[in-house]
């Protein structure tokens, strides 16, 4: 089949469950498959993500793959995040990659030597946003996916698939960028289109009550000059609508798009798998 007209197959994976969608159509994109697979959590010694790579593997083993264009979705616990400031002392790509790793190692040490480092793309002079993936995951996924040749499209971080979705939502004044999945938030602020900061906290299952707290925690740690009570929340975990008691802070919630073939809140979390 030509990749032209393949379906497209977004796979989201999270240390606990792989999530697949298949939406196919040449005029208008509609939900073809679902499927939810949990996953047994690795043990000692083991790999976060190595439960989720076995379920790939046993997937793309199956055929589950056949005649789609790939697209994998890295959950947040997978990945680490840092903006990285515009320098114009930087004239290669080799010395940009090397400022990268100094931002990461400032934070994180030596455990950075052993990731992959990614740079978004941004208007020059502007500050970027950087990804950290385990090297080690990257080279399984792209054994896993090896026998799928160019059917597999691309492999897109949680907050960054996010973003890039609502990212018409997020220029302008400064807000705050919220992604929220089962047992994680990513708390952004973004100011003129420019990544402030970023980083990524473990919640409970209140998060949604603990949210606005942790929004001003943030805002006292950055000390930053920059103020601002407008939040944009994208949880398509979530049950919605969510019950929060915001106090000063403006939250609106990004609600995911709902293709044809989906019903509302029960498919939800397969919109980030998709894209949509």
């Amino acid at each position: 089949m030509s990749l032209l007209w393949a379906d497209q197959l977004g796979v989201a994976l999270y240390p606990d469950r792989l999530l697949l969608a298949r939406a196919g159509g040449r005029l208008r994109r509609h939900l073809k498959h679902k499927d939810i697979i949990n996953l047994v959590p690795s043990g000692a010694g083991v790999p976060l993500w190595q439960p989720a790579v076995d379920a790939l593997a046993a997937q793309v083993a199956a055929g589950a793959m056949k005649d789609a264009a790939v697209t994998l979705v890295l959950s947040n616990r997978f990945v680490h995040y840092a903006p990285v400031p515009h320098s114009d002392a930087l004239g290669s790509p080799e010395e940009e990659l090397a400022f990268v790793r100094h931002c990461f190692s400032r934070v994180h040490g030596s455990e950075a030597d052993g990731w992959a480092l990614r740079l978004s793309q941004a208007n020059a002079g502007k500050t970027r946003l950087a990804c950290g993936v385990d090297q080690a995951l990257i080279d399984a996924l792209a054994a896993v996916m090896a026998p799928l040749g160019r059917q597999y499209r691309s492999l897109q971080p949680h907050l960054m698939a996010s973003f890039n979705r609502w990212r018409r939502r997020l220029t302008g004044r400064p807000g705050w960028f919220v992604v929220a999945e089962p047992g994680l938030l990513s708390i952004a602020l973004l100011s003129d289109g420019q990544w402030q900061s970023v980083r990524t906290l473990k919640v409970g299952p209140d998060w949604a009550q603990e949210l606005p707290g942790v929004l001003s925690r943030e805002e006292i740690l950055l000390g930053s000059n920059t103020q601002c009570d407008e939040v944009l929340l994208f949880a398509p975990d979530a049950v919605q609508p969510l019950k929060l008691d915001a106090g000063k802070w403006r939250i609106k919630e990004l609600l995911p798009t709902l293709l044809p073939g989906m019903a509302g809140g029960v498919d939800a979390p397969f919109s980030i798998a998709l894209g949509v």
